[in-house]
C-alpha cells in the first residue's frame, strides 16, 4: 500500500520516514517466507519499489535476483541509489506492464518460478487486471500476491476502490486465467501494521501445493484459523 505524495514530499522524499516492509504486517511477512520457502523462486517481480523496503525484504527472504519496477522519477532513482551495490537488485524506472512485456521477450529472464509481487496501483490508470493477464498467460509454476485487495468475509482488511470499482477477484475477471485464489488465513484483526487485504494466485501445478500450507485458505474455505503457529 502507498498513497500519492504531493508538494515538498513529492520531490523531497528524505524527508519523511521509509514505509515498513509489507506494510508492516507480522502475518503477511511470514506468509512469504512460507511461500518463497516452498516455491523456492528463480526470480522475483515487484511492481511499485517505492522507498525499498520491501524490494530488500524479498531479497533477503528469497536469496534471488528481483526485479523491481518503479513509473516515479524520484522513487525510481532513490530506490537506483540505494541497491547501487546490490547486483542481485534491479530497479527498473517503467511502467509495469510494458516492464513484464520486456521480461516476457528477454530470454535471460526464467518464465516459470517466479514470485511475483504487484502493488503499484494507486493511480488513475489502474494496470493491475492487464498485469495479472500478462503474468497468468506467460509465466508457468509461479506465484502472484496483489496488495490492497478485497479479502472475502474479513471487512477488516483495507483495500483500494479506483471509481468505484474494487480491488477484487470480481474485477480480475478472466485474467486469473487457470491461477487459483488462495487468501491470508488470519482474522485481520490478529494482523499487525496497516492491516491491507491481498491474494495470492497460484499456478495450477503449484495449487495442491500451496493449499497445504498453513499460512492461507482456499476460496471455498470459510474459516479463518489465525496466526501461523510457528510465529
Amino acid at each position: 500500500m502507498r498513497k500519492p505524495i504531493a508538494g515538498v514530499r513529492r520531490l523531497h522524499p528524505l524527508l519523511y520516514p521509509s514505509w515498513p516492509a509489507l506494510n508492516g504486517q507480522e502475518f503477511r511477512q511470514e506468509m512469504f517466507r512460507c511461500l518463497l520457502r516452498e516455491l523456492q523462486p528463480d526470480a522475483v517481480f515487484e511492481s511499485g519499489t517505492y522507498r525499498g523496503a520491501t524490494t530488500r525484504f524479498l531479497w533477503h527472504v528469497s536469496g534471488r535476483p528481483v526485479y523491481t519496477v518503479e513509473k516515479e522519477p524520484t522513487f525510481a532513482r532513490l530506490a537506483a541509489r540505494r541497491f547501487r551495490d546490490v547486483s542481485d537488485i534491479r530497479v527498473i524506472k517503467s511502467d509495469s506492464r510494458k516492464a513484464l512485456l520486456d521480461l516476457r521477450s528477454n530470454p535471460s529472464f526464467p518464465k516459470s518460478r517466479v514470485f511475483f509481487y504487484l502493488d503499484a496501483h494507486w493511480e488513475a490508470d489502474l494496470p493491475l487486471r492487464e498485469e495479472v493477464a500478462i503474468i497468468t498467460g506467460t509465466w508457468t509454476d509461479s506465484l502472484i500476491v496483489i496488495d490492497d485487495f478485497k479479502v472475502p468475509a474479513d471487512p477488516g482488511y483495507g483495500f483500494d476502490t479506483y471509481a468505484g470499482t474494487e480491488l477484487s477477484i470480481e474485477y480480475l475477471g478472466d485474467a486469473v486465467g487457470s491461477y487459483e485464489p488462495f487468501w491470508p488465513d488470519c482474522p485481520s484483526h490478529e494482523e499487525t501494521g496497516a492491516r491491507r487485504g491481498c491474494v495470492l494466485l497460484a499456478a495450477p501445478s503449484l495449487a495442491g501445493r500451496v493449499s497445504a500450507l498453513g499460512p492461507v485458505r482456499g476460496v471455498d474455505d470459510a474459516a479463518v484459523h489465525g496466526r501461523v503457529g510457528s510465529r
